[in-house]
């Protein structure tokens, strides 16, 4: 969650726009008037981006709660935010989603809202950082994150790491406002945390636990030790109250780790973060999880998030940070949508459904591949040698009536997804198969014929439940031979 979000302007004084207070009174004043029209409310909505803990995940809005508006042309695989807006996080208030940034050529720290998660989003003009405290220099205030008033609080908290000016190493300060447009406004003194032997810190994160006690997460910045470490806070989040505590390191990472974010989901805590650099296609969100706060964490063998993943249409995503409401988890995250050579990217903001199987993030956009011979096969479908296939096996000849292949599949959210099926047919003529939903007759799905060792697929559209899923593939003329079903 670090670095330039790619304008060289960025790199001078950044001066805080007269703009930034006028929206902020603005905001107050409609923060104000929503929460008045709330019966029973004496305060605003004020969700924290990172939740408190919870067994699983949030429970689903009930009958007729409206959901979140989902504007045209919205797909988790596109930008939200265009122009610069690296490391994002996001808060809901009264109604109204906010996203922080990491500086731009604009802004110390850039600030936008949106009626809804998936947008659309709108830049605010001005500057939600009112100034930088007295330690620190303009020019590289990373990764923001903003916390709601807790229970007898009045004031927003703002964690963001900046360069000190007397030493070459980021640090961690804290700001307070009283809207959450900002302007906030530093707490003088020394930085939050400043671990100069650990070669500084950055990435704040905050995590409250249901108790109310809070904590910091950090990356120590060094790149040859990079670590997320975890700290107690005191209770009204500005000040250090425990000794800190390394969760992971960057052993068996791409490069290093950094970029963490904490919830507690399927009974255990689940650590997300980035490895990789973030001006590369090779920066990535991983995830470990762990059954107490302090670890130990065992991290998951796969990236939750690469470009590969996406199939290169997202490059370098990363630097996630869960969103909950009472629709349900969002991963909000950047992705480089500019090189500008060396490290100089621009990175877009990116918004997508999260769901979990237990402890298992799972994200809307990225196509996950199950092997058809992993699935239930009935007498006259079995599994075949293939060396040609994924996973060197495929499944078949669905030669007869009553073949049938049954898939378990997962879901992160209900709605609309793209099943295509990759499948060789050497019979010389089209095959057709149905493909079913829990049971349920879907859509027809033609194998057209193949030659040689040549592998195809075939595409149908479906409507799936959140959590796991059936489908099924049932034989209605030909035959052929399927290697796996890929979830999009």
């Amino acid at each position: 969650m670090n670095r330039w979000a790619g304008d060289p302007r960025l790199r001078g004084p950044l001066t805080p726009l007269i703009a930034g207070a006028a929206i902020s009174a603005v905001v107050a004043l409609v923060v104000a008037v929503a929460n008045a029209c709330v019966p029973g409310s004496g305060r605003p909505e004020a969700r924290p981006s990172r939740p408190a803990a919870a067994s699983g995940a949030p429970v689903p809005s009930p009958a007729g709660t409206p959901g979140p508006i989902t504007p045209p042309g919205y797909a988790p695989d596109r930008p939200v935010l265009g122009r610069p807006f690296a490391d994002p996080s996001v808060i809901k208030v009264a109604g109204t989603y906010f996203a922080y940034g990491t500086n731009n050529g604009e802004a110390a720290m850039p600030v936008a809202t949106a009626p809804s998660p998936t947008g659309p989003w709108t830049r605010t003009p001005g500057d939600g950082l009112a100034r930088l405290p007295a330690w620190a220099t303009t020019g590289r205030t990373w990764a923001p994150e903003v916390v709601p008033p807790r229970p007898g609080q009045a004031s927003y908290t703002l964690y963001f790491s900046a360069r000190r000016k007397d030493a070459d190493v980021q640090c961690i300060g804290a700001a307070t406002a009283s809207s959450p447009a900002g302007p906030f406004v530093p707490v003088e003194g020394d930085p939050l945390v400043c671990p100069r032997q650990l070669g500084g810190a950055i990435d704040p994160a905050s995590h409250i636990e249901p108790d109310g006690t809070r904590y910091l997460l950090y990356k120590s910045d060094a790149r040859e030790t990079s670590s997320i470490f975890l700290v107690r806070l005191s209770p009204d989040g500005l000040g250090i109250a425990a000794a800190p505590v390394k969760l992971i390191g960057h052993e068996s990472e791409p490069v290093l780790v950094e970029a963490p974010d904490l919830v507690k989901r399927g009974g255990k805590y689940v650590l997300l973060y980035s490895s990789g650099w973030y001006f590369r296609s090779n920066y990535q969100t991983r995830y470990a999880t762990a059954p107490s706060i302090e670890g130990p964490y065992t991290k998951a063998p796969a990236p939750l998030q690469s470009t590969e993943a996406y199939g290169r249409r997202i490059d370098g995503p990363g630097s996630a940070d869960v969103l909950s409401d009472d629709t349900g988890d969002y991963l909000v995250f950047h992705g480089i949508i500019g090189y500008h050579g060396g490290a100089n990217v621009n990175r877009g903001m990116y918004v997508a459904p999260l769901g979990w199987d237990g402890a298992r993030p799972v994200v809307r956009g990225v196509p996950v591949r199950y092997e058809a011979e992993a699935g239930r096969l009935n007498g006259c479908v079995s599994a075949l040698d293939r060396p040609n296939a994924s996973g060197r096996k495929a499944v078949g000849p669905f030669d007869r009536d009553g073949c049938r292949l049954e898939v378990p599949v997962f879901a992160p959210t209900a709605g609309r997804y793209t099943v295509r099926t990759q499948y060789a047919n050497r019979s010389g003529r089209d095959t057709d198969l149905e493909l079913s939903v829990n049971g349920t007759a879907g859509a027809p799905v033609r194998l057209r014929a193949t030659g040689g060792a040549d592998w195809t697929s075939a595409a149908a559209d479906v409507e799936l439940g959140a959590g796991w899923n059936t489908l099924g593939l049932r034989r209605l003329t030909g035959q052929g031979q399927v290697d796996y079903l890929e979830l999009r």
